[in-house]
């Protein structure tokens, strides 16, 4: 399964590394920066829901099918 904030976390990580601030940062820090960066995101691209709070098959902000190119983009893999 995919994370795109793991992934994000891990290519920052690699940057910083070769900048010499690797020791200054913990993994689980980059992932929460990464997750906390994709929140707002995730509150505009989510399932719909209808009266009854069952969800939709249709992404609540931009009417694409669920999951829509952006929810794959910032949801994990187990999350869609």
């Amino acid at each position: 399964m995919t994370d795109p904030a793991a992934e994000a976390a891990r290519r920052v990580a690699e940057k910083i590394i070769v900048c010499g601030f690797g020791n200054k940062l913990y993994p689980s820090d980059l992932l929460l920066a990464a997750r906390e960066a994709l929140a707002p995101l995730k509150e505009l691209h989510k399932l719909t829901r209808d009266e009854y709070g069952r969800p939709g098959l249709i992404c609540d902000d931009c009417d694409h099918d669920w999951p829509c190119p952006t929810a794959r983009l910032i949801y994990r893999g187990d999350e869609l």
